[in-house]
């Protein structure tokens, strides 16, 4: 009788609890483990190379209890490429193996690998020095985006891969004027790194390192092994792992820590290797038999069953501890159960340090999902099932700023709709008054943002809303004010600030919105840029250094919302509201007084008694002060302003 996935005779029966699936590797003998409770028959195959070639030898396996099948090979097979023959009913597939820790050319084939042999020199000195001790202030970065442009400074053959961040001192055409990749990273005050997807993903060919091939990478292919068309050699295993680890440990290096990208909600395809390994059991099916399409990409993955919980799990601890990852964002974590999240974070919050290793994601997905009945999906309405240190992505705040990341004429309070004022102080406040319907525990929970990889860049977003016909790439001094006024909003709420990659020097992709694979071209950070806006840079720089100086906006505290007093003003003309220090030694200023001024016009605002510091007027952000003040301030219009009280 075949058992369901779901019932208790099936756990009971095939619930697997040890942390031994895969290969595991030693010189005298390499011990293989698949988890196939309902396979027929699993062989092992062996092949020289990782994508040509027939099979070397063939070595069937044996069933154990719990579903699983293994075979011990007594030889040294570091190098050595494996794939796993599973028969299931009248079916038989060939697979990668779903634990695999590295692969040849496009995935097909899993690689034995013995990983100390991956490491770059130091590597067991790295790690982030400053994970715990610094606020995150987030860069949302794609791998290739960051140096192609040729431009960038980074040696040709290094372009668009992992040893990009390796190359110290890159500056603007090499002309040692103008900092550009990691050399312009570490100066501006970003204190993590967001990597877009880098596991290995299905859609871009390896085999082609020549063609300008591009994609965002959320096509999960092989979970645990770094994707092979960002190194220089993605034929050979083991390179695609050393390279990645030197990123990390040049970025590390710079003082910055790494976040990854993470998309366990769907696989590339259904022809996967947990299709081929355990048919229907990873995934979630409609009752007519179909896949569920919550992901928009053909398949969701069922992270309520215990064995993908199980995986999920292993996983994000693997790219911990083996790569020295310091942050998970969770794509589409609303297709996600709470139940799996939580125990993720417990299972990080056990590893050394693991408490400070931040965790976020997308409280949202693309459509209805059959998640097993009982199961809470980690949606923003569920915040409260979520751990405390689980944040999510706060798409009220992003669309009450700047306007719909769907339609793109549609504008937010800063360029048009001026009654989302109302909204503006829970933006403030990380929607920690209850006003958005939900309550998060406290203001780690939001992350704060108005742009990010999908949907239009904030330039190109902010151009859409003034003009009917915006050029792009003109120098727009009303673009330009309102990119300045939504920084400054997001910089001085609660909550992580979060930006993508270029928006500190006014990235545009010509308008385009989803560019997940259009060519490099238009997705590629455009380095001139950095050069043309450097006052919008340097204002962005001056944001995050006031952040850094005052710890209330910081604070991971609920009762922090109190030390936020505002005015009672129109709000639909001004947002102004005072922001009592907590007396920390690092703060520079005992208050902040805050003007969000939305109205074309310049205007007065009384101080409270004390000596005040300008230190942002819209268009200048520099935390030592531009000027000193008493009594009131002339706030322009269309901007943010920010004084500090000296402190006594």
């Amino acid at each position: 009788m075949k058992l369901s996935y779901d019932s208790s005779e099936f756990a009971k029966k095939f619930h697997y609890d040890g942390n031994d699936l895969g290969a595991t590797y030693t010189k005298e003998q390499t011990i293989f483990k698949v988890w196939a409770p309902v396979a027929g028959e699993v062989t092992l195959c062996l092949y020289k190379d990782g994508i040509e070639g027939d099979c070397m030898e063939e070595h069937p396996m044996v069933q154990k209890d719990y579903g699983i099948w293994d075979v011990s090979i007594k030889k040294d097979l570091e190098g050595i490429y494996y794939t796993y023959k599973i028969t299931n009913g009248d079916t038989t597939c060939e697979t990668q193996d779903i634990y695999g820790k590295a692969c040849g050319v496009n995935g097909k084939r899993t690689m034995v690998v013995d990983l100390e042999n991956t490491n770059p020199e130091g590597w067991q000195e790295d790690s982030f020095p400053n994970r715990g001790k610094i606020t995150p202030a987030i860069y949302e970065l794609h791998i290739k985006d960051f140096s192609s442009d040729p431009h960038s400074g980074v040696t040709k053959e290094h372009r668009g891969k992992y040893l990009a961040f390796t190359e110290e001192k890159t500056t603007l055409d090499n002309k040692g004027e103008v900092p550009t990749c990691l050399n312009y990273l570490k100066d501006l005050g970003i204190t993590y790194v967001h990597l877009l997807p880098t596991f290995d993903f299905g859609s871009v060919d390896e085999s082609k390192p020549l063609d300008d091939q591009f994609n965002w990478g959320y096509d999960p292919e092989n979970y645990n092994i770094p994707e092979g068309g960002y190194a220089t050699d993605a034929a050979d295993g083991h390179v695609r792992i050393k390279e990645f680890k030197q990123m990390v440990q040049a970025i590390h290096k710079a003082g910055l820590g790494v976040v990854m990208d993470v998309v366990y909600n769907h696989t590339y395809s259904t022809d996967s290797a947990f299709q081929k390994t355990v048919p229907d059991y990873y995934y979630r099916l409609e009752e007519d038999g179909t896949f569920s399409n919550g992901s928009i990409c053909g398949n969701d993955t069922a992270s309520e069953r215990y064995m993908y919980r199980k995986f999920m799990i292993e996983s994000v601890c693997y790219w911990a501890k083996e790569y020295h990852i310091d942050g998970f964002r969770f794509d589409l974590m609303g297709l996600h159960d709470t139940e799996t999240m939580n125990q993720i974070r417990k299972a990080l919050d056990e590893l050394p340090n693991g408490k400070e290793i931040l965790m976020y994601g997308e409280p949202w997905s693309g459509g209805p999902s059959p998640m097993r009945e009982g199961s809470i999906p980690a949606l923003k309405k569920n915040i409260t099932e979520l751990h405390e240190r689980i944040a999510i992505f706060n798409d009220d705040t992003r669309d009450a700023i700047k306007g719909s990341v769907f339609y793109e004429e549609r504008p937010g309070y800063i360029n048009g709709k001026t009654d989302l004022g109302e909204k503006i102080p829970s933006c403030v406040l990380a929607w920690c008054d209850g006003k958005g319907g939900y309550m998060p525990k406290n203001p780690g929970q939001i992350i704060s943002y108005v742009s990010a990889h999908d949907n239009f860049t904030l330039w190109d977003k902010l151009n859409y809303t003034l003009y009917e016909k915006p050029d792009f790439y003109k120098e727009d001094k009303e673009v330009l004010k309102l990119n300045k006024m939504a920084a400054g909003i997001v910089k001085t709420c609660l909550g992580t600030p979060f930006f993508q990659a270029g928006e500190e020097f006014a990235r545009t992709k010509n308008g385009i919105g989803d560019s997940y694979k259009t060519e490099s071209a238009i997705n590629q950070l455009d380095w001139n840029r950095a050069c043309e806006y450097k006052d919008l840079t340097d204002y962005y720089k001056g944001l995050l250094a006031i952040r850094k100086h005052f710890q209330a906006f910081t604070s991971k505290e609920s009762k922090i919302v109190n030390n936020f007093i505002f005015e009672n003003t129109n709000p639909e003309e001004a947002i102004v509201f005072t922001v009592k220090g907590t007396g920390a030694e690092e703060d520079w200023w005992d208050e902040l007084f805050i003007i969000y001024q939305n109205e074309e016009k310049d205007k007065n605002f009384k101080l409270a008694e004390g000596n005040w510091q300008l230190l942002c007027d819209g268009t200048s952000c520099i935390p030592k002060g531009i000027k000193s003040l008493e009594k009131e301030i002339l706030a322009k219009g269309k901007a943010v302003t920010i004084l500090g009280k000296i402190k006594k």
